[in-house]
């Protein structure tokens, strides 16, 4: 009896051990990436102010089109020495979503590792490695982890809520050589085998069709109309009805 009290207090110590260990990377890690994207900030809202500091483009449309690739790429100087991967920076006002955004060449490395290349549970907020270019690609993709205090894409199942969603409908996507708006017009859950992700559209009919098939799958109806001759934007995260499921956030081109 006395040993079986014994092993069942050094198995109860371990696990005590071992889930104390776990709060704690994860408390850290969190610290980590909170101090680190407060230092991203900064220096993407440095890059901002600079750019709108800047002398005015001419009217030559071939110098406009250098000049505004040339301020993007100063915008974004500090972030490109870090990382080279850096595609850009997302935001959604109202939410904590407010990060940069790499790309690397399959979607599994910024799943575990975050803007400076090190491992973090957190990981990044990357593009989809099939994606070229946001201003010119039909469907681009973007991922990041559902963290419980609303980190990283932590705070995107919250559109779950249309009422939500009303006040938050817009996101802003600053790329290296422009900046793009894009509104929200389909929320959902699905889980991955159910997935249908589509990135090339062989003609009209079949993205029209797709369109249709994510605005029917959205949770409400968002009023927002959708055709052929927009660009999509897709948010994706984890979500935890089911296993190992997905929660979804679409949204089309605007400006």
């Amino acid at each position: 009896m006395r040993l079986i009290k014994r092993l069942l207090l050094i198995i109860l110590t371990g696990i005590f051990i071992y889930s104390g260990a776990h709060i704690v990377m994860y408390l850290y890690d969190g610290y980590k990436s909170n101090t680190l994207h407060a230092r991203l900030k900064q220096q993407y809202t440095i890059g901002l102010q600079a750019e709108h500091a800047a002398v005015p483009i001419g009217n030559e449309t071939e110098s406009k089109a250098q000049a505004m690739q040339q301020r993007g790429v100063d915008k974004f100087k500090s972030l490109l020495e870090l990382n080279s991967d850096t595609v850009g920076w997302i935001s959604i006002a109202g939410t904590k979503i407010d990060y940069p955004v790499v790309k690397y060449s399959d979607n599994d490395y910024y799943l575990n590792h975050d803007i400076e290349r090190k491992r973090s549970l957190r990981g990044a907020i990357f593009m989809d490695y099939r994606n070229e270019d946001i201003t010119k690609d039909a469907h681009t993709v973007i991922y990041g982890h559902h963290m419980k205090d609303g980190s990283m894409f932590g705070e995107l199942s919250n559109y779950k809520n249309e009422a939500y969603y009303n006040e938050r409908d817009i996101i802003e996507f600053d790329g290296l050589e422009q900046s793009t708006t894009w509104k929200i017009f389909s929320v959902y859950t699905y889980t991955p085998q159910h997935q249908f992700f589509q990135f090339e559209f062989n003609n009209e009919q079949e993205y029209s069709e797709y369109l249709q098939k994510i605005i029917a799958e959205s949770s409400y109806d968002t009023g927002v109309n959708v055709s052929t001759q927009d660009q999509i934007l897709t948010l994706v995260t984890c979500t935890y009805e089911v296993s190992d499921a997905r929660f979804i956030v679409h949204a089309k081109r605007i400006d």
